[in-house]
């Protein structure tokens, strides 16, 4: 079998991540425009932040009473500044927030109607072949729309985000000091590839948490469902037994979580190493080039918050 066909076979199986706002209109599109330009500017008003502070830190630390009108100008336009970043940052918070959270509510709406249409179209014989019960067709309507709204309201503009700060800080960085800025960015890989591989292993486990959790619902829908006949049959034990056992997977998965979850936290403490060596060579760099404090602070800052 040829690379271009296991290509084809494996998107179709899986899909394409387009297909995620196929339910969207046309409100759905503005929404979304508004909501990325809010997640685009929510991410870079912390580079830009960094900018206004280095400036901030630097008139701090070239102070001169020979010129306290200059010093105080200095301060209240800086301080101006951060003043216009946090109103704007507030604005492109709400549409953020407000706008992704909206459009995925609508398309999760839209989505459940279509799905329960597309379910009652189908023969009897389709619920006899395909469906064990009826629980698993209100759990997959549920649970299914449920992701897909997760993922647009907050995996989405999260992730829109994390991109623009990821840039942001980089592009800020080295325009500001470019020296300092590049020998910090080889130290991007022990911040990166740690996540990474994290995150890798928290969505398997997280799918697979779903699934065990999935089938202690079925157990409880059928048997509250049916407690007429459990409790003439004398089946409570039973049924609490069965619960019990399918809620053991979901234990013995959630250790696991807590463990990579522990491990991708506690690996964030190669930030200090970093910030070590990005003060000691920006402590060079101001003795010998005679860079300033606050810029080189303002740099270290991005290359971690960046990184991160």
């Amino acid at each position: 079998m040829s690379c271009k066909s296991k290509t084809t076979i494996q998107e179709k199986r899986y899909g394409s991540f387009r297909s995620v706002f196929m339910h969207a209109d046309s409100v759905d599109i503005l929404l979304m425009i508004l909501g990325f330009l809010g997640a685009i500017c929510d991410g870079v008003s912390m580079p830009v932040m960094l900018i206004v502070t280095s400036k901030l830190m630097n008139n701090l630390g070239n102070n001169d009473s020979s010129s306290t009108d200059s010093f105080t100008h200095h301060i209240n336009e800086n301080a101006l500044a951060l003043v216009y970043l946090a109103c704007g940052q507030w604005v492109a918070c709400f549409l953020e927030g407000f706008c992704w959270t909206r459009t995925a509510e609508r398309q999760a709406s839209r989505l459940r109607i279509r799905y329960l249409k597309a379910v009652l179209r189908q023969d009897v014989g389709y619920f006899d072949l395909h469906v064990a019960s009826t629980a698993d067709v209100i759990a997959s309507v549920s649970s299914d729309s449920l992701v897909i709204q997760e993922c647009i309201s907050e995996k989405v503009p999260v992730f829109l985000m994390n991109v623009a700060t990821f840039t942001g800080s980089y592009v800020v960085g080295f325009l500001m000091i470019w020296k300092l800025a590049l020998v910090g960015f080889p130290f991007i890989i022990f911040l990166v590839i740690p996540g990474l591989m994290y995150g890798r292993a928290l969505m398997g486990i997280a799918r697979k948490i779903r699934d065990e959790y999935g089938k202690a619902g079925i157990i409880v829908e059928q048997a509250i469902s049916s407690v007429r006949t459990v409790y003439s049959f004398v089946g409570e034990n039973k049924t609490i037994a069965e619960y019990s056992n399918a809620l053991q997977g979901t234990v013995d998965l959630g250790l696991k979580q807590g463990l990579a979850k522990g491990l991708a936290i506690g690996s964030n403490g190669i930030v200090f190493a970093i910030w070590s060596f990005m003060s000691y060579y920006g402590s060079r760099m101001v003795m010998y080039n005679g860079e300033h404090g606050g810029t080189v602070f303002a740099v270290g800052a991005a290359i971690a918050i960046g990184g991160l």
